[in-house]
């Protein structure tokens, strides 16, 4: 028996970006508490067990063993606290273990699809939603994953994770809107951090700035001085984007603030990784930004699945609760047109604030960008309340490049500018 605590409805809802929020949640800005009180509930029903015949039926594959479970297993947790929250009789939900790997996603994939499974939440990894996708399309179940690897989204598969372009965008247009114009960036060398790179030359032009320098380092390094010192010389940025968590955040950030790289003069930035670690403490850090998604709502899930489970939920299980509390608004189109229902335009509200997802497999959240101070986290500019029309990435041409610092200056430029050859500005990774 696994001890829960009930609480009020969290009701999530399609159409105009509605939120209903019934009595007892609240935001991060109300002075009021919770009222709530314990009870017993069965534990929640794992692969083993047939969907019921009348219910919307939604199997979620996580990895709950292997090297992933704890992650896995934390996704489960959240799962579980919006099923209760939520209260819908109709939505069945059921958990099927891709043990961490793609075989193992392949296997659960094809129990949920023996249980004719309408709609499935997951996987968490790049590879295991690859091992998934193809079944999924030819058997027309959507796949709503955790996953936020570009080459896996599109045909049926989306993500509800927070995509690094989007984070990178509000930031550097927060930045500039600031009266900050040319950008530094400091990015692993790997696929992903050629991603990041790139979304911040496009972000830059789009908000007539100009990306200056681009620094790569090996992504096991905690040792940047090199790169630091090249990079500061000059300081011909007065921004600089570092996409990087934990220690290897705090050792980038502190190896250039010995070289003179430090606020007012340039303004760190970072995506919403930075949330991931403390830094009340990190005083090259002060004043610096992140964008974040909507923390209205975090009080909330935070101190519910603290109480539950003993343990404070990593950002990420946030998604797992919105994952079902969207298949909950989902139920009501059972054996409809359900890829139409998840892409309406509108967009929903939940945990993690108003995001929408696209055809293309790809979402937009409406972001925060929060400030880092000694008493904690600071709101400078608040999300949106309305999405916007889409935005697409502009075409850009720059006279003068960037220069590049640890990796091969010809190879990244020709893959973030303009190749006649190709008739294109931009390479996919």
């Amino acid at each position: 028996m696994l001890k829960k605590i009930a609480f009020c409805f969290f009701a999530f809802w399609l159409g105009a970006c509605q939120q209903i929020l019934p009595q007892g949640v609240r935001s991060t800005s109300s002075s009021q508490g919770w009222s709530y009180a314990p009870f017993e509930v069965d534990d929640y029903a794992l692969e083993s067990d047939s969907f019921s015949s009348d219910s919307f039926k939604v199997a979620m594959l996580l990895p709950l063993s292997g090297k992933a479970s704890t992650f896995g297993k934390g996704l489960q947790n959240a799962a579980m606290m919006a099923l209760e929250d939520t209260g819908n009789k109709k939505l069945e939900v059921r958990f099927y273990d891709t043990k961490s790997s793609p075989d193992g996603a392949i296997a659960a994939l094809s129990s949920a699809l023996s249980a004719k499974a309408e709609l499935i939440l997951g996987p968490l990894m790049a590879e295991e939603v690859s091992a998934v996708s193809r079944t999924a399309k030819n058997k027309n179940v959507p796949v709503i994953s955790f996953s936020t690897a570009p080459h896996i989204l599109g045909g049926g598969v989306y993500t509800l994770g927070l995509l690094s372009d989007e984070q990178v965008d509000r930031i550097i247009s927060y930045a500039c809107s600031t009266g900050r114009s040319k950008i530094g960036v400091v990015v692993p060398d790997s696929n992903a951090g050629l991603n990041i790179a790139k979304s911040a030359v496009e972000a830059a032009a789009a908000n007539g700035a100009s990306v200056t320098k681009i620094g790569f380092y090996q992504p096991s390094t905690l040792e940047f001085s090199d790169l630091a010192q090249k990079m500061a010389q000059d300081k011909n940025f007065d921004t600089l984007l570092i996409a990087e968590t934990g220690n290897r955040l705090k050792a980038i950030s502190g190896t250039f603030g010995y070289y003179d790289v430090a606020y007012p003069d340039v303004l760190f930035i970072g995506t919403s990784v930075w949330s991931n670690t403390n830094l009340n403490k990190e005083t090259t850090l002060f004043n610096g930004v992140y964008p974040t998604i909507s923390r209205v709502h975090g009080d909330y899930f935070n101190k519910k699945y603290k109480d539950l489970f003993g343990e404070s939920p990593n950002t990420l299980y946030t998604y797992a609760y919105d994952g079902v509390a969207l298949a909950s608004a989902l139920s009501k189109y059972k054996g409809q047109n359900l890829y139409a229902a998840i892409t309406n335009p509108d967009g929903y509200i939940g945990m993690n604030g108003s995001f929408r997802l696209f055809e293309d497999g790809t979402n937009e959240h409406n972001l925060d960008v929060v400030e880092v101070t000694s008493q904690g986290l600071q709101t400078v500019s608040e999300a949106p309340k309305k999405f916007a029309s889409r935005k697409y990435k502009p075409s850009v041409e720059q006279t003068t490049m960037p220069q590049v610092f640890g990796k091969s200056e010809q190879e990244v430029l020709s893959k973030l500018f303009y190749q006649p050859e190709q008739g294109t500005y931009f390479n996919i990774f």
